[in-house]
């Protein structure tokens, strides 16, 4: 393992850790003070631990930690061992926070469903920031890459929501609360859009298309403004064929409306065009790659 980490940015990883501690801290709270709280089932192995914890009263962190073990052994061969070494580092800092810190901390006791809506969004956040670290605190999306290359015809929402439904289908069953059902699909759907909308935030942008008479102009204007670089495509019109320039250029959203300014004043008669964008890959853009772990 020393080999491992010989060629760590150890000034990034104290970063990273700070984000892993950030994301296991509100991912405690939304487990341990308002989905345990109101009994709101949760799904994946999280949802498991939840029934063995309601069942034996058996630490919730550490159960959720030692179900995640083979989960983590199987990230080694599909991920690498760095990788794995951070995911381990996460769930023990995870199951701290479950057990032993959220649990100083003052539990909610109003309504059923803002519980829901509480733990969805705080365990969005929380393993929304994990998984900006490059970091994992376990779970079943081995289970569903699993299956489907077992079964490639099966889309992987259709085997997320499966496996989600199953863990519901047991709390109902062993605790029989048909609600719980309801309860734990909003908050996993919740949890899903917070997440996907830290993840698309990571790589998103704006493409800016500049139809322009003075390309060159806009191009130096672009670079001295926004330090960003652009491309000039000859096109022509559709009605009559004029021959026409456009500039392409991709800006971070901040930067649009500086953009539009600069070119309402640099060409009064051009026409531009911004498309948001949720991936945005190359040089001055921040790649977000998750389960790659960079050296």
């Amino acid at each position: 393992m020393k080999k491992v980490w010989k060629k760590v940015n150890w000034k990034r990883e104290r970063v990273i850790m700070v984000g892993e501690l950030a994301g296991c801290f509100l991912a405690a709270i939304g487990t341990y003070n308002f989905a345990v709280s109101f009994d709101v089932p949760l799904t994946g192995v999280s949802g498991i631990a939840m029934i063995l914890y309601r069942l034996f009263d058996l630490p919730l962190g550490w159960m959720n930690f030692f179900l995640n073990i083979p989960l983590a052994l199987l990230c080694v061969r599909v991920l690498g061992k760095r990788f794995f070494l951070r995911s381990i580092r996460c769930m023990i800092i995870s199951s701290v926070m479950v057990d032993y810190v959220a649990p100083l901390l003052p539990v909610y006791q109003g309504d059923r469903m803002l519980a829901t809506l509480g733990a969805g969004a705080l365990l969005g956040l929380g393993y929304g920031l994990i998984y900006r670290q490059n970091s994992s605190s376990g779970g079943t999306d081995f289970i569903s890459v699993a299956i489907k290359s077992r079964f490639p015809h099966l889309s992987m929402g259709l085997i997320e929501f499966l496996i989600a439904f199953a863990v519901l289908a047991l709390n109902t069953v062993i605790f029989d609360d048909f609600d719980g059902i309801l309860y734990g699909l909003v908050t996993s759907f919740i949890m899903s859009e917070v997440i996907n909308r830290l993840l698309v935030g990571a790589n998103e942008g704006t493409v800016n298309l500049i139809v322009t008479d003075h390309p060159t102009e806009i191009c130096s204007m672009i670079d001295g403004l926004l330090d960003r670089g652009s491309t000039i495509i000859e096109a022509s019109g559709g009605f009559r064929g004029d021959k026409r320039s456009v500039v392409l250029c991709v800006t971070s959203q901040k930067q649009v409306a500086v953009l539009q300014q600069a070119i309402r004043k640099e060409d009064p008669a051009s026409f531009a065009v911004q498309i948001p964008c949720s991936e945005i890959h190359g040089e001055g853009f921040r790649v977000l790659s998750l389960g790659h772990v960079e050296d």
